[in-house]
């Protein structure tokens, strides 16, 4: 698995195609930070949304870096399509986390906050930025072109999700009942668990945490097991 993931790695960053999302997100975090002193949680919660957007636009462009046969030729020397979806999935992981770590810390290391972060405050930063990170990966893998064909169609919907996804408690109050919970990304809900962290008790910020993670993992594990079962030889 470490020779694929090291393969997805060279062959993306070849590509160039991480440029657009990566300094899109680092630009947003130092005209954020240009600004001092800035409140703890409530700037994390703002960079974590800006992870979720910039994850989903990585995500996409990963996911659709390959040329279908280069894609099918991986996939023949690797005997398995769930191995090579599961080794895409873990590169973005990783390269996710990257982005995590080098966002949660950049304000501490460079003074940016009113007060010292502390470590409780830095720990519930660094998992708040990779679950938004990571919702917006489980977005990409169900619009890459193996899924929605058309550029325009899979652009789109991703726009219209990340919409509804950061909006969701305003959608809530339109659309009764559990709906909007149950199929939008608990973005909303860890976005303000974050901002909020200062007043909340933790078990209400880990709870938000905790249906988030429960999300990427339903979506992750039926992307791998429905990636399994795909006919890649009639990949456009």
């Amino acid at each position: 698995m470490k020779g694929l993931i090291g393969y997805f790695l060279h062959s993306y960053t070849v590509s160039q195609r991480f440029f657009g999302p990566v300094a899109g997100v680092i630009i947003a975090v130092l005209i954020l930070y240009s600004y001092k002193p800035n409140p703890v949680m409530s700037s994390y919660s703002a960079t974590a949304v800006f992870l979720f957007i910039a994850c989903a636009w990585l995500g996409l462009s990963f996911l659709n870096h390959e040329q279908a046969v280069q894609k099918q030729v991986v996939i023949v020397q690797l005997r398995s399509a769930r191995r090579y979806s599961i080794g895409g999935l873990l590169t973005l992981v990783l390269l996710t986390l990257l982005l995590d770590v080098i966002i949660v810390m950049y304000p501490v290391l460079t003074g940016s906050f009113h007060e010292p972060a502390g470590l409780q405050r830095i720990l519930l930063g660094l998992a708040g930025h990779a679950l938004m990170g990571l919702l917006g990966i489980t977005l990409s893998l169900y619009l890459q072109s193996s899924w929605v064909p058309r550029a325009g169609y899979a652009a789109g919907m991703m726009l219209i999700l990340l919409i509804l996804s950061i909006s969701a408690g305003k959608v809530a109050d339109v659309v009764p009942g559990p709906v909007v919970s149950i199929l939008l990304p608990p973005v909303y809900p860890v976005m303000d668990r974050m901002m909020n962290a200062e007043t909340l008790p933790v078990s209400s910020v880990l709870g938000a945490y905790a249906h988030a993670l429960a999300y990427i993992i339903l979506l992750a594990g039926f992307y791998i097991y429905r990636t399994g079962r795909m006919d890649y030889n009639k990949t456009n």
